[in-house]
């Protein structure tokens, strides 16, 4: 992964989307702070396509989701406003 700052990137952007494009990942940062990564849609595009094929008793909840109130309540209230 490419780091560049905000400035350089500003000055460079159309060489650093081409870059992004061929799957160069960019580290974005401000004033030496990382805020951002810019990747290639085509890379992430792939990822959830993957995702998307797989049955889906192989994938996995990392953690139950647990709730202390009723759901409906809250659609309730929302449809009242």
């Amino acid at each position: 992964m490419k780091t560049i700052s905000v400035s350089e990137l500003k000055t460079h952007l159309s060489r650093e989307i081409r870059n992004v494009a061929k799957g160069i990942s960019l580290l974005i940062t401000d004033h030496e702070h990382p805020v951002a990564i810019l990747t290639s849609a085509k890379k992430q595009e792939d990822k959830w396509s993957q995702l998307a094929t797989k049955p889906m008793k192989t994938l996995k909840m990392k953690s139950k989701i647990k709730v202390k109130t009723d759901p409906l309540l809250f659609l309730e209230e929302d449809r009242k406003r």
